[in-house]
């Protein structure tokens, strides 16, 4: 199953058994592969649960018990992505030639394999309007760095010029 960032924010966390225990706050990804480390939760201060402690993701997440919720410090690999600081929600995104095409606003994990599916990228003009949304699958990113995202060139926005569809060259000897 395939879910937004911005409805998994806000997700209650259950305990089997128990009833909800906490929220989830953020999710954490391993931005050299695209997996899912950690999801953050309201139960105090740098707080998370593993996706290999979840049983079920659907309208909730649910754990065997209330142990799963660790301290964030407790795991090397999540200290590790922290201290390099690289969110993807606001990032800019340029294709690999430097073209702009926007930041994300969203994203789409597999709730299945835990990983980064898809980007939701958008322009916005003084913040009132913004761009039709485009969708950059996961496989098409080449690099993600702090406040960056580079994807495939194939992403570039096309320009076309309507004025010479609309009124075609009278004079084709000529160069125009």
């Amino acid at each position: 199953m395939k879910k937004a960032y911005s409805e998994i924010i806000g997700l209650p966390v259950s305990v089997e058994g128990v009833g909800k225990i906490t929220r989830v706050t953020d999710i954490l990804i391993d931005t050299t592969n695209g997996s899912i480390i950690a999801f953050f939760v309201s139960s105090g201060k740098m707080k998370i649960i593993v996706p290999v402690d979840i049983l079920y993701f659907g309208r909730s997440l649910v754990i065997r018990s209330v142990d799963d919720v660790i301290d964030a410090q407790d795991v090397i690999k999540v200290r590790d992505i922290l201290q390099n600081g690289i969110k993807i929600i606001k990032s800019r995104v340029e294709t690999k030639k430097g073209e702009y095409l926007g930041h994300v606003f969203d994203y789409i994990v597999d709730t299945n394999l835990y990983s980064l599916s898809k980007i939701i990228v958008h322009k916005s003009f003084l913040g009132i309007f913004k761009t039709p949304d485009r969708l950059i699958p996961a496989q098409d990113i080449i690099e993600i760095k702090k406040g960056l995202i580079i994807v495939k060139d194939k992403y570039a926005l096309k320009f076309v010029d309507t004025a010479a569809k609309r009124y075609p060259n009278l004079y084709p000897d000529v160069a125009s």
